[in-house]
């Protein structure tokens, strides 16, 4: 659908009134059920790319432009999106946006938001909002990009975006290798590192923590970057592949499996400071015996993929029960599979209002709501 067509839409269902239902390829639709989904006004925006300048880095597309597209059509003048999500190749970039979806080995550690640099929105009312720009110092409305980047289509459809890109390196690669003993043993040597190193470490049931370090650069660099990451006591180190979107998903099934997500199972992301990762590596663990865990050394988080057959809502409250007996600083994110368990409405609701006051999109759809730091 183009932009205008998405307006008219937000329009005839505040008319009806019913609710509007925000959807790309589908791969993102977790969270809460959309009140009366089934009478839900959907509206999809349109793929393809709008305007393509690589002299400058920027490209603008349509929100419903592909993860897999976006990174052809960039991968001819040699350069990349930053990132490649959590989540399904297939997935539209309005849905990484939308969702401000976290991204393993991302290129410098970057994140989504640091790569939007302006978005066409169309809120709650069917107005029709230009914010950021084509620019990387743009600021012109760049609070709202902010604002709109993981706000779940809740204030409003995303329908194009400009993005940052950046220059492949000469030499991209995956490098993984086995962790000997505990969190207490090689957190601290991973979180003093300074080099340009991405990390995860992945610790799964009964097998060995694998680290997985992204070097790039020339061959110098991303030879020393090996050597560095070897330093922490890696053993059996060996390349896995290359590290972009698609053909990382595509032909190095290693890394894309650090980036399915099971339909039905539950994610959480907690997050402490960087010396607390030991301590809360070894809590989830204890609690969770049976779970896969993601740890990002750089950012002090764990995202914790288990089983669906947890009692989700009992689950979330054991883990933020066990961790206020600790002196671990933390804060707890659902991003897929248990409701919100703490009302922030004082905050949501005034800008809720602001940008849809007929609370016509994505009802209830957002359910993820951040746990602040306790003690």
């Amino acid at each position: 659908m183009e932009t205008s067509d998405i307006s008219n839409a937000i329009a005839s269902a505040i008319a009806s009134p019913t609710v509007v239902r925000a959807v790309g390829s589908g791969t993102w639709l977790h969270g809460g059920p959309v009140e009366n989904d089934a009478t839900a006004t959907v509206v999809k925006p349109r793929g393809g790319v709008i305007e393509y300048t690589p002299g400058d880095l920027v490209i603008s597309v349509h929100a419903g432009t592909t993860l897999e597209e976006l990174s052809a059509t960039c991968a001819v003048s040699g350069q990349m999106l930053a990132i490649a999500p959590y989540g399904s190749p297939r997935s539209t970039i309005g849905a990484v946006v939308a969702t401000a979806t976290a991204a393993p080995l991302a290129y410098d550690d970057l994140a989504i938001r640091d790569l939007v640099l302006g978005l066409t929105v169309v809120t709650g009312t069917g107005d029709i909002v230009r914010v950021g720009g084509k620019v990387v110092k743009n600021v012109a409305g760049f609070d709202l990009v902010r604002l709109n980047t993981g706000a779940f289509g809740t204030l409003g459809v995303i329908t194009e975006v400009n993005l940052r890109l950046h220059a492949k390196p000469s030499m991209d690669h995956v490098v993984t290798g086995t962790l000997d003993g505990s969190p207490w043993d090689w957190v601290p040597r991973l979180i003093a590192n300074r080099a340009p190193l991405p990390m995860l470490v992945r610790l799964a049931p009964d097998e060995p923590a694998q680290l997985f370090a992204r070097c790039t650069g020339n061959g110098a660099r991303a030879s020393a970057l090996r050597g560095i990451m070897q330093s922490y006591g890696v053993r059996n180190a060996f390349t896995v592949g290359p590290s972009d979107t698609s053909s990382a998903h595509e032909q190095v099934p290693m890394i894309a499996a650090l980036r399915h997500v099971p339909d039905h199972a539950l994610v959480l992301r907690i997050r402490t400071e960087l010396s607390g990762g030991d301590a809360m590596l070894e809590h989830v663990r204890k609690l969770l015996p049976d779970a896969t865990l993601l740890y990002n050394p750089s950012r002090g988080s764990v995202r914790v993929v288990t089983d669906p057959g947890h009692e989700d809502d009992v689950l979330v409250e054991q883990i933020e029960t066990q961790f206020g007996r600790t002196p671990v600083h933390y804060s707890l994110v659902a991003e897929q599979g248990a409701p919100p368990r703490h009302d922030t409405s004082h905050v949501h609701a005034p800008i809720k209002r602001a940008f849809d006051p007929h609370g016509v999109l994505n009802r209830r759809r957002a359910t993820f709501t951040p746990k602040p730091y306790v003690r």
